[in-house]
């Protein structure tokens, strides 16, 4: 890797999206600049996932050791889950095996996580804190501006955008009329509950072993997993209303109401068809979150795009250089119900950094290392945006298969494998492949030639 860059590179969003990539660029030896909306480092939420696939990305960046360490009295490595029927008296259906596998994932708490990735942020990555994003344009001479709430602005050769899932990077650098935000129609009741008071209710200790756990039903469905030091349990209980199709995300005003507390008596009317181990962890929750999942579906087509040029109703021919990019829920925001979509950001993010820090990455070939970087990264987030969605039909018994156990025990094949044991190296060296054959970069042969020189 090289650090003598002749671009700038700005990151909108410091989640851990946003620091993922700017740690792998930073450690390349390239400054990179984080804008992040907020101010301080944080993240809302309550559990997350960190699967195989996004924890072999932190040891191809070296990180890993430092993250566990710090995360080891977090949560537990996963190694299993365990999907058993909601109602009645609760028995297995199927046990995930992943026990066959060497690779595990973590389950801990978003601010934990996020925490532990600050630990290793080398300096030469410039934060910059209460900088909310609310346009980017190009300039005349190509590279984007971006401008803040504040009524600053930043310029850079490529716009990172790691805003999330109401990316204004998005919205400004793909068009409004590009963007397929929908609400999914599915909502979720999640929050964090002490494992002592679960206790102290009389609750099963099995049933709060270290390891998820789906409690599956019809149209609805629970996952909980331990997290912080196996001393709180997070639970999100899901609902789907699929009478209908799935609605646009509707005007940005209404956006603040995706999240709202909602009473106890609410959730408990909604799995009032479940037995009574689920009743009794449900029983114990205090205010629960009430969120309106949304996601991009059908999945985007590009993660690559060109925000608008200044002084111009339109660009012209020849103009059309990528100079903004999308990574994480800003790309491709699904459907939590693979716990998948945190892995596929830091993915994007490793490959990302890998191809902006290639040695033979220049300004002058931007556009195609942001399209080589797409060509790989699209079909892959489409993948896991519509596994996410079979995962849901299947844990709510409307898969293929129907909603017998027999019927969920095929669905919840869902090819797991394909989601888990994805090496995210591998799209670095395919699309370093394709900028190869395109005569972008030059490969091993001709640099072994130039050495002899």
């Amino acid at each position: 890797m090289c650090s003598q860059k002749d671009f700038t590179i700005a990151i909108v969003g410091g989640g851990f999206v946003g620091l993922v990539c700017a740690i792998e660029l930073a450690r390349a030896g390239i400054p990179v600049n984080v804008f992040e909306a907020t101010s301080g480092y944080g993240d809302i939420g309550a559990g997350v996932g960190i699967g195989p696939n996004a924890l072999r990305v932190l040891k191809h960046m070296g990180i890993a050791d430092e993250i566990e360490s710090v995360l080891e009295d977090q949560g537990p490595h996963q190694s299993l889950m365990t999907f058993v029927r909601g109602e009645d008296v609760h028995h297995v259906v199927y046990q995930y095996p992943s026990d066959k596998r060497k690779d595990q994932g973590l389950a801990v708490h978003r601010a934990a996580f996020l925490n532990a990735l600050l630990r290793v942020v080398p300096s030469n990555v410039k934060s910059h804190l209460n900088k909310r994003c609310v346009s980017v344009s190009t300039m005349p001479d190509g590279r984007a501006r971006v401008r803040f709430a504040d009524g600053t602005e930043h310029i850079a050769d490529v716009v990172v955008g790691a805003d999330g899932i109401k990316s204004v990077v998005r919205a400004h650098a793909l068009g409004d009329k590009d963007d397929r935000l929908v609400d999914t129609l599915c909502c979720a009741y999640r929050t964090l509950v002490p494992m002592q008071q679960l206790l102290d209710a009389g609750v099963d200790p099995e049933l709060l072993k270290p390891h998820a756990r789906c409690w599956m039903g019809n149209g609805k469905h629970i996952i909980m997993y331990p997290v912080s030091s196996g001393t709180m349990l997070n639970i999100a209980a899901f609902t789907t209303d699929r009478s209908r199709p799935m609605q646009p995300a509707g005007p940005k005003s209404s956006w603040s109401t995706w999240v709202s507390p909602a009473p106890l008596s609410e959730v408990l009317s909604a799995f009032s068809d479940f037995g009574p181990d689920a009743k009794a962890i449900l029983g114990c929750i205090d205010v629960p979150s009430k969120w309106a999942v949304h996601g991009m579906y059908p999945p985007m087509d590009t993660y690559v795009g060109r925000a608008r040029t200044e002084g111009e109703s339109r660009d012209r021919p020849g103009m059309m250089k990528v100079n903004a990019v999308l990574v994480g829920d800003a790309a491709h925001a699904m459907l939590p119900h693979l716990g998948a979509g945190a892995g596929a950001g830091i993915e994007d993010a490793f490959v990302l950094a890998r191809l902006l820090a290639h040695p033979q990455t220049k300004r002058r070939n931007l556009n195609e290392v942001l399209r080589a970087y797409d060509s790989v990264r699209v079909p892959r987030g489409a993948y896991i945006a519509n596994a996410s969605k079979r995962a849901e039909d299947a844990y709510q018994g409307r898969g293929p298969n129907g909603s017998s156990d027999a019927g969920r025990r095929k669905d919840l094949t869902l090819q797991w494998e394909r989601v888990w044991e994805h090496d995210a190296q591998t799209d670095v060296q395919r699309a370093i492949g394709a900028l190869v054959a395109r005569g972008v970069f030059f490969g091993p042969a001709h640099e072994r030639v130039q050495a002899r020189l």
